[in-house]
């Protein structure tokens, strides 16, 4: 469901005009901890993309400025609730696609989705219908680094977030991932994403609490 935003009584709506007019996107590069999730996901056999998406995009329904967005009839608000839209490579060509899996908060339930829809496309390339109401997610396994953005053309209109998360190393005892936020400044500051991040850094230290169902 798409929430429309009372212009007149929103307390941000100074904030976004400024932003929205300087046309002002920012990505930042966190090193992300997913020792707990992975030694969780290899004692239960688990894979690591579709346990870090479900964790990603459950972080983002707690949080409407990361839901924020337009609707056809150009009103600006935010979705009651986001679905992943995830990279995947293809198997013949090699170029990246896109795969959409329904949000679901039971994470078992959506792990069975997700892997389903990526065992799907690796056989014979069947894709998924996307969803306005997505964020944006990809993987590059292959290399950790330092930072990466992204540059589209005008991002006026455009206010969904984007991740992005590298391959992983061991860090002393832990094990820690490059992880990018993308976002418009008009729709969330700093701060905003402070407080996303703590709770997938929550989300992924006790990934017993929520892994098993």
């Amino acid at each position: 469901m798409f929430c429309p935003i009372d212009l007149e009584t929103w307390p941000r709506r100074a904030t976004f005009d400024h932003f929205i007019q300087l046309d002002c996107s920012y990505s930042l590069t966190v090193p992300l901890s997913i020792g707990p999730l992975l030694r969780f996901l290899k004692e239960h056999e688990l894979r690591l993309y579709p346990a870090l998406t479900w964790a990603v995009t459950t972080a983002v329904n707690r949080h409407p400025e990361f839901r924020m967005a337009y609707d056809p009839e150009g009103r600006l608000g935010y979705y009651d609730l986001v679905h992943p839209e995830y990279t995947v490579l293809d198997p013949v060509t090699h170029d990246m696609d896109s795969l959409n899996t329904r949000y679901n908060p039971c994470f078992s339930d959506f792990y069975r989705a997700m892997t389903g829809d990526l065992d799907r496309f690796q056989q014979d390339r069947t894709r998924t219908v996307s969803r306005e109401n997505s964020i944006l997610l990809s993987c590059v396994p292959w290399f950790s680094y330092t930072d990466v953005s992204f540059h589209p053309k005008s991002s006026l209109m455009f206010l969904r977030p984007m991740f992005v998360w590298g391959r992983y190393q061991e860090q002393g005892e832990d094990v820690t991932l490059p992880f990018t936020l993308q976002v418009h400044h008009a729709a969330a500051d700093g701060y905003h994403c402070h407080l996303l991040l703590s709770e997938l850094d929550e989300l992924l230290r006790c990934p017993h609490q929520w892994g098993s169902r």
